[in-house]
């Protein structure tokens, strides 16, 4: 429906229309439990719920590089910051991609990454975290909760794992 008009005092017709300006970035609640600032409050009720489950894990404990660095040895013309022009990037160290999961066992036989909404970057660093783990010796469990539902089914499943 649409909405009415408001009429001014000289007789002219004025619409209060206002337009939404998204950043398009979702911004998380970040909270802070046991002195750990997490990302936000899926993670938060995560931490809460592994604790309750007795399951041993700490909270994003290192990052794996999943990309290694390297030198690209030929001309690269790139624009650096806002500068309109390009610049020449010849024989710069491009920086390693690296992944920090939200939740790893102890053992590591499994990872919890709370996911509410991924970004674009997301699918394809979690893919090369996948590839990297297969790498290993050991291939553990992997949970990408978007919920709190999602939560409660991961850490089932991970203490039917451990036969608990």
């Amino acid at each position: 429906m649409p909405r009415k008009a408001k009429s001014t005092y000289k007789g002219k017709v004025k619409r209060n229309y206002t337009k939404k300006v998204s950043t398009g970035k979702i911004k998380a609640n970040k909270t802070q439990i046991d002195g750990i600032k997490f990302a936000s409050q899926l993670e938060a009720f995560t931490y809460k719920q592994l604790k309750l489950a007795g399951l041993e894990f700490d909270y994003e404990p290192r990052s794996y590089e999943i990309f290694p660095k390297f030198v690209y040895p030929g001309e690269t013309w790139e624009q650096v910051g806002k500068k309109p022009n390009l610049e020449n990037k010849e024989l710069k160290t491009i920086l390693p991609i690296t992944y920090t999961p939200d939740f790893v066992a102890k053992d590591e036989s499994w990872v919890i990454e709370c996911k509410g909404f991924a970004n674009d970057r997301f699918p394809y660093v979690w893919k090369m975290f996948k590839h990297r783990l297969t790498k290993g010796k050991k291939m553990p469990a992997l949970f990408v909760p978007k919920n709190q539902k999602q939560v409660l089914f991961s850490i089932q499943r991970i203490l039917e794992l451990q036969g608990c």
